[in-house]
């Protein structure tokens, strides 16, 4: 497939744009900077959970999941854009010291590693709608509350 330069740019400027977004709001926890990066009607699609819907709810879920952890952080794995989407792999990593939005255990004190994918839909420059996948499977090995699978599934 060939692309243009002009198309090069706005895929080079979506990705720098997806970067701030995680360094800015997931990692500094600056949440007011999440209406430079984030539409007022957005909604976000995290199956199992209840979908997010609105700027003001994506702003109280990232508080929550952020104080679940101690160092949380995010690490883009990898960034993939096309026309006004982008699909991030991602590994979020933290000492799990409070309670979690996503597993309702009590705070393991562990640390986790929790590799997730998120596919964004951009509109006039800001998040509109997401689809979040998360390793919830893996996260509850992490927490102790699953024992671990072992074996063949041959």
């Amino acid at each position: 497939m060939f692309t243009s330069k002009g198309e090069e740019t706005m895929s080079e400027e979506l990705s720098l744009k997806v970067k701030n977004f995680y360094q800015e709001v997931y990692n500094q926890g600056n949440l007011d900077a999440m209406e430079e990066f984030i539409d007022v009607n957005y909604l976000r699609h995290q199956p199992p959970m209840k979908d997010v819907q609105g700027l003001a709810a994506y702003k109280a879920f990232i508080s929550e999941v952020r104080g679940a952890y101690t160092n949380f952080n995010m690490i883009l794995d990898e960034i993939i854009t096309a026309g006004n989407k982008t699909v991030v792999r991602l590994t979020l990593t933290g000492k799990n010291t409070g309670k979690s939005p996503t597993i309702r255990t009590p705070p393991t004190g562990r640390e986790i590693a929790m590799p997730a994918c998120v596919v964004s839909t951009w509109d006039n420059g800001k998040i509109a709608e997401e689809w979040v996948y998360n390793d919830y499977l893996g996260l509850t090995y992490q927490f102790g509350v699953m024992p671990i699978i072992t074996g063949s599934f041959e």
